[in-house]
């Protein structure tokens, strides 16, 4: 055999060997189902990237969500924390009032005592024992308890106005109903006052206001026309 047929057939072995190994040629039917293939898989696509980007959003809108609840919780919890401090400081001055009606009772009974020994001391037939009842010395020494007793009163009137609470004003004032309670009625009026129908003559116990409201109504003697 010639060196050229030897070649010849060498490289004919060599190209079946590629020709074997290689794949064969897609047909026309092949590559509409590729295309159709590659369509599907965009369309899957397509619809797997709308799907992830709405779950983002649904994402976004369930921390917004959160975050706007957390907020508002927040909000709660600081608004019933301010309530109940609120509530605390009003207990503790209605606490006080008790105390005020107290010093109150005490300081009008000491001034009542202490006109009648006024009173008294004037009078030209007292006993060596009356007299020295209502001397001077005895006199200066309950002025002195009143004028402390009025000092402690001042002082618890202080502290509840610090916490905005004042005395709702009555005697001189028209009778009102969202601020007292009429516990009787006179015909008589003191000096000062104009005697109207309704007008407020005299206090029995001291009404007290805050921002909030009436933390306890004023009972008041209000003068009637017949």
């Amino acid at each position: 055999m010639s060196n050229h047929r030897q070649v010849w057939e060498t490289l004919s072995r060599l190209l079946k060997r590629l020709e074997d190994q290689l794949p064969a040629p897609e047909s026309p039917d092949g590559l509409v189902n590729l295309e159709k293939e590659v369509r599907k898989l965009g369309k899957t696509q397509f619809k797997a990237n709308a799907l992830a980007e709405d779950q983002s959003v649904r994402i976004e809108k369930i921390l917004a969500s959160a975050q706007s609840t957390q907020e508002q919780n927040t909000r709660l919890l600081e608004m019933l924390a301010e309530a109940r401090t609120i509530a605390a400081q009003k207990d503790l001055l209605e606490a006080l009032l008790p105390a005020l009606d107290g010093l109150d009772n005490a300081i009008s009974s000491g001034q009542r005592y202490l006109a009648k020994r006024d009173l008294a001391a004037r009078s030209a037939a007292l006993s060596p024992a009356q007299a020295m009842l209502v001397s001077p010395t005895d006199r200066a020494m309950l002025a002195g308890w009143l004028d402390g007793l009025n000092l402690v009163r001042e002082r618890l009137l202080a502290v509840l106005e610090s916490g905005g609470v004042t005395p709702i004003p009555s005697v001189g004032f028209p009778f009102d109903p969202y601020q007292h309670v009429v516990v009787g009625k006179t015909d008589q009026v003191p000096p000062g006052i104009q005697p109207t129908p309704g007008i407020i003559t005299a206090e029995e116990r001291c009404g007290y206001q805050s921002p909030a409201g009436v933390l306890r109504y004023a009972e008041v003697i209000v003068y009637r026309v017949d």
